[in-house]
């Protein structure tokens, strides 16, 4: 398996994002209904990781900042015939270390309530839930704030 550290610009990575939408569309109806998708405005984004078989991109993770201290954990995905092997925890590895060498002191998610596997794999990764309050960014969009009920907040402490 071969990592690379690429942005939102990578073909690759909006082929990711678009397994990564059919999945949560399946796990969470209301994201679907309320119009969300993962491919808004993916170009932005400059820090992705992208894990590679062979030729096949089988996986991502990557964060954008929010502030000088903080940033969010973004786009975790590992294609179904790959789950199970550690990949994820692998990519997020590599976030984390490229946050920590940027000065982040805090790295935060979110997730869905409705996807209790997923809060148990960040758990395990060291992630702990939290109040929205107590972190330093909520869902800015509309469409994103008729569905924060359904969100699950997790942070993790860099230092």
């Amino acid at each position: 398996m071969k990592i690379i550290h690429t942005n939102g610009r990578n073909k690759d990575f909006y082929s990711i994002c678009e397994k990564l939408d059919a999945s949560l569309n399946d796990n969470v109806p209301d994201r679907k209904i309320a119009g969300l998708n993962s491919v808004y405005k993916i170009e932005d984004y400059e820090d992705i990781f992208l894990m590679y078989d062979g030729k096949k991109a089988i996986a991502s993770a990557g964060f954008w900042q929010h502030d000088g201290e903080a940033c969010e954990l973004i786009r975790v995905f590992v294609d179904d015939e790959y789950r199970g092997r550690g990949l994820a925890g692998r990519l997020v590895d590599k976030v984390e270390e490229l946050a920590k060498s940027r000065g982040y002191t805090q790295i935060a998610l979110r997730t869905w309530s409705s996807t209790p596997y997923s809060v148990r794999a960040y758990e395990k990764l060291g992630f702990a839930l939290t109040p929205a309050s107590k972190i330093k960014y909520t869902d800015k969009f509309p469409k994103a704030l008729a569905l924060s009920s359904i969100r699950v907040y997790m942070v993790k402490d860099l230092m």
